[in-house]
């Protein structure tokens, strides 16, 4: 069995952060039009276990750079490089952005998961609520979730275009392919 190489696993590594990605940011379209705060939720769980995986496929990118042939593709490299960062920045804010959001709801899960916090968590919330006094809000306005979804769109576009100068790399100008 031939041995794989680090080159050989950054293409395995980079589908599956980026279906997650995709469909966390189409759940939270859906959700929107169709007021289904269950799709919100699973959009949640997919952004986080999304964005790891395209650090891990970030990463992996990184380190496969040593093990192929770079010049045939000139500046694709630097530029599939540079959007891939610029991507996971985007993912990274949304995520922060996301927590953030959920933050009252994650105190009180703390509140109840681990009782003998509940004092330490109820000066946390009273300092939170002087301090992001949004957060506690029945509804976000929806100014804020506009925002937050046009950011989302503007991420998946970026992961496209990152995908697109991978292939681009490698379909067109052999990177990272045996010699024939």
């Amino acid at each position: 069995m031939p041995s794989l190489r680090l080159a050989e696993l950054h293409p395995i590594l980079v589908h599956f952060p980026i279906a997650l990605l995709i469909t966390s940011v189409a759940l939270d379209l859906v959700a929107v039009f169709l007021r289904r705060a269950g799709l919100t939720t699973a959009a949640t769980w997919l952004l986080i276990l999304g964005l790891p995986g395209a650090l891990v496929a970030l990463l992996s990118g990184w380190l496969s750079e040593r093990d192929v042939n770079l010049a045939p593709a000139g500046s694709l490299l630097h530029l599939h490089k540079s959007f891939a960062v610029l991507t996971s920045v985007m993912f990274s804010l949304l995520l922060l952005l996301r927590l953030a959001w959920l933050f009252p709801r994650i105190l009180g899960w703390l509140r109840l998961t681990f009782p003998r916090t509940a004092p330490a968590i109820a000066g946390v919330e009273r300092q939170t609520k002087i301090i992001f006094p949004l957060l506690y809000a029945p509804r976000l306005p929806r100014s804020l979730v506009a925002l937050y979804l046009v950011a989302s769109v503007f991420g998946v576009v970026m992961l496209a275009v990152t995908g697109y100068l991978g292939g681009a790399m490698v379909y067109d100008h052999g990177v990272g392919l045996p010699p024939h």
